[in-house]
Order: structure tokens, then sequence, then C-alpha cells
């Protein structure tokens, strides 16, 4: 979960960074620059879009397991 959590913290970081960049680009006429960040930023975030659904779905995983061992203590018992 470590990693997940500073990947999701670099993802962050590098989105906040290429927009500011957008921004600064944009006020000094740049258009390449502007473009090339416009576009890593959508990949960064789709990448963030892509790390949210998978850590969703491992803890609904690990809830499930956790249910269903509480359930098995609880038959032997």
């Amino acid at each position: 979960m470590k990693k997940h959590f500073i990947l999701n913290l670099l993802l962050n970081l590098g989105i906040i960074f290429l927009l500011m960049s957008s921004v600064a680009a944009y006020q000094s006429g740049n258009m390449l620059i502007l473009g090339a960040s416009i576009a890593i930023a959508v990949v960064l975030i789709y990448l963030k879009v892509v790390l949210l659904k998978f850590v969703n779905k491992d803890l609904a995983n690990k809830h499930q397991e956790k249910i269903k061992n509480e359930k098995m203590t609880k038959t032997k018992k």
C-alpha cells in the first residue's frame, strides 16, 4: 500500500507541475511547450484514475476476504 500512496503523491505533484508550466507557457506564448504539458498532464490524469480504480478494487477484495475469514472462524467455534 505504501507504493500506491507514493505513486499517487508523485502523480499529484506531476499534474500540478504540468498545469503550472502550461499556464507559464501560455503566458509566454510558447505553444509547443503548452501542448506538450497538456498532453503529458492528460496522461498523468489517466494513470491516476487507473491507480484509484486498482486501489478501490484491491480494498474491496481485502474486505471480502476479511468477511470470509470471520465467517469461517465463527463456524469453527
